[in-house]
């Protein structure tokens, strides 16, 4: 038997997800907010950009779907007749990316809440997300230099920034 995630049997449409999130990063300052839907390779894509200090940071965020064969296969021991297990089957590629569009809502409500109440600062919160002008995010920059940046100086793996 699977565990049950987080928010899986959530009702709530993306779209109500998606207006939250737009909300919430312009109450917070974002400049303006930018959703790719990529059906074909399973993910959306949520782009902000935000102003501080004289400085724009831009945030990307892929928010990865589970593919067809992934929800079939995880419900092939769902009980019941085989055209129960078809309906469930076809109930959930239909709700497909609305668990985890909830999921994003509370993360980034929980992070901003966190950096209202002085917990962590946004930068800090947002640095894995932050994208460069060639697209990539510093977290797919840096991933496969953590063994070298865990093992000695970040100012040596990162250099002094001239």
């Amino acid at each position: 038997m699977n565990p049950r995630r987080y928010a899986d049997d959530t009702q709530v449409p993306i779209s109500r997800s998606r207006y939250e999130l737009d909300e919430l990063l312009r109450r917070w300052g974002a400049e303006g907010v930018q959703w790719t839907d990529d059906w074909a390779n399973g993910k959306i894509t949520l782009r902000f950009v935000w102003p501080r200090e004289n400085q724009r940071y831009a945030a990307r965020f892929d928010v990865r779907l589970p593919n067809p064969a992934e929800i079939r296969e995880r419900l092939q021991t769902y009980g019941g007749t085989n055209t129960q297990r078809e309906q469930r089957i076809r109930r959930e590629l239909e709700g497909r990316g609305r668990a985890e569009m909830r999921l994003l809502v509370l993360w980034i409500k929980a992070a901003l809440n966190a950096v209202a109440g002085g917990i962590v600062d946004a930068e800090t919160v947002f640095l894995p997300f932050l994208e460069g002008r060639d697209g990539q995010t510093v977290a797919e920059v840096a991933r496969p230099r953590l063994p070298a940046l865990l093992g000695g100086s970040a100012d040596r793996l990162l250099g002094d920034g001239r």
